[in-house]
């Protein structure tokens, strides 16, 4: 069975649908679990004479992490830690999995097909470039 589970989200409700299935695994609780959202840097917003303001990062971080957290508690998943980080979802996700060990990646999938998953598909990333195993969840729109 898997021993490092780390579990991949975004802060939509489809993430939910994501940690209940992991959640209602009966070994789950044998396995230390992490859940991670990949967030991209925000961008830089205009201010009334046309400046650059930067976004403060660490208040999108936190809006991030409480809105992750809220569908996590929900879901009855009891993870190790919660996370938010900055950077690409594909390559994030496959260096968080490398750098910590992990033998299992989850994420959730549409199952979209044809030009949608041409256009990119975090979920057909992480499967085709992972060193571990991946499990991807269907996810469905509501």
């Amino acid at each position: 069975m898997y021993k490092k589970v780390l579990v991949g989200v975004d802060s939509s409700d489809e993430a939910s649908q994501v940690l209940s299935a992991v959640a209602s695994w009966p070994w789950i609780g044998d396995a230390e679990i992490s859940v991670l959202h990949v967030a991209e840097h925000p961008p830089l917003s205009y201010g009334q004479w046309m400046v650059y303001l930067p976004i403060d990062e660490s208040q999108v971080e936190a809006h991030l992490l409480k809105r992750v957290e809220e569908r996590v508690e929900a879901s009855g998943l009891k993870p190790q830690d919660c996370r938010i980080v900055f950077g690409r979802p594909i390559d994030t996700i496959l260096e968080e999995a490398e750098e910590g060990g992990y033998d299992l990646i989850v994420v959730g999938s549409h199952g979209r097909h044809g030009v949608k998953l041409l256009l990119g598909s975090t979920a057909n990333g992480v499967l085709h470039r992972a060193r571990c195993d991946v499990m991807a969840i269907r996810v469905r729109e509501d």
